[in-house]
């Protein structure tokens, strides 16, 4: 069962909720529709076009339709021309083709395919509500992946059970984050557990697995952060090292980047925390291989992100030890992204950027006293 949602891309280097959808999974989704559905190849393609695409986790954007119309910042001028051809459109026509296909399965005759088309439902509406910020079309998601859950026990059916379970997780992870609801972080967190329990960790479900290890690591550092938690921190440091020993970076170089980054950026929060030197001086080379796989010509954002991680780190480092030439290379940093974000439409990233540096600039003048 796959899923359309990214996952959690920790930036604590720039204060926002980023979302990297990278699993290229999604083409699954097309074997629940004929071969001859109009649907099909027009959702073929509209998915590939979401492949590999980071995006900002914010409340009312434009419907799914205006938001891609909108879109100036993709990764190619054939992302942007498919989706303003309304491709986003045609996530909306599957919806109303799984809703038919559900009103004409009987629960008594084909549990199991209702609870499949239950479980698709929630995919697409969840990926319509994370892309376009509606609690609306999120809280359908859950309601959704409940009823999938509902028609098929955990007894009958673990597998499918976990991955649902996970999906709904990673739902209400988004409508956490977006209410500033920390209860139903903990409820995302409880179903994100649970789905690790119950999917395997051997060849076949390695990778849904490690997407919900990762998933319980990231919601451990965002209710730390949330309540200042260092024992949460600590498990989400344990959880997110368990993740990576499923995503080496010769099996998924995209993903092992994601989890590493998330590595990193709990240990400076760990490290802030604890005003610990040893975990802030850890996560600096953490978040240095991340961006050797991280190439700054093919994901420019990913990469801006994840250096504006590190110079964070740098002058959190700075702070605690003192270190004049750690909160020099801050700022030298930070002046960098300035440089990259001005006159875009990252206006918001552009001015997180300049208070940092300037923040940075009083550091570097009191340590030089």
């Amino acid at each position: 069962m796959p899923h359309l949602y990214a996952e959690a891309l920790l930036a604590p280097g720039l204060d926002v909720s980023f979302q990297w959808r990278y699993q290229g999974n999604g083409r699954e989704l097309l074997g629940v529709l004929d071969e001859d559905s109009p649907v099909r190849g027009a959702l073929g393609q509209a998915i590939e076009r979401y492949e590999r695409t980071v995006f900002e986790l914010y409340l009312n954007k434009p419907t799914l339709i205006e938001w891609a119309n909108s879109q100036e910042n993709l990764q190619d001028a054939a992302d942007q021309r498919e989706l303003r051809l309304g491709g986003a459109h045609v996530f909306q026509q599957f919806i109303e083709l799984l809703q038919g296909m559900q009103m004409m399965t009987d629960r008594e005759d084909d549990p199991e395919r209702l609870s499949f088309i239950h479980h698709n439902i929630g995919d697409v509406m969840g990926f319509i509500g994370q892309r376009s910020g509606s609690l609306h079309y999120l809280e359908q998601a859950a309601l959704s992946y409940e009823q999938a859950l509902e028609i098929r026990t955990q007894e009958d059916a673990p597998l499918e059970w976990g991955k649902t379970t996970y999906n709904l997780g990673m739902v209400m992870q988004n409508i956490g984050l977006l209410d500033d609801d920390a209860s139903m972080l903990k409820q995302a967190l409880a179903s994100c557990k649970q789905a690790v329990n119950l999917i395997p960790r051997e060849e076949g479900s390695t990778e849904e697995w490690s997407g919900a290890m990762c998933t319980v690591g990231s919601l451990l550092y965002q209710l730390g952060t949330h309540r200042r938690g260092a024992r949460t921190l600590e498990q989400a440091v344990v959880a997110l090292r368990n993740a990576l020993t499923e995503r080496p970076i010769e099996k998924n170089a995209t993903s092992w980047a994601l989890t590493q980054n998330n590595l990193a950026a709990t240990m400076q929060a760990l490290g802030e925390h604890e005003e610990d030197i040893g975990a802030l001086e850890a996560s600096i080379p953490l978040y240095d291989a991340t961006l050797k796989a991280v190439n700054a010509d093919a994901l420019p954002l990913v990469n801006a992100i994840i250096s504006a991680n590190r110079a964070s780190a740098m002058y959190a480092l700075a702070q605690e030890s003192d270190y004049l030439d750690m909160a020099e290379a801050s700022v030298a940093e930070f002046e960098r992204l300035c440089t990259l974000f001005d006159g875009t439409e990252y206006e918001h990233l552009h001015k997180s950027a300049q208070e940092r540096a300037q923040r940075g600039r009083k550091l570097v003048t009191s340590l030089q006293v």
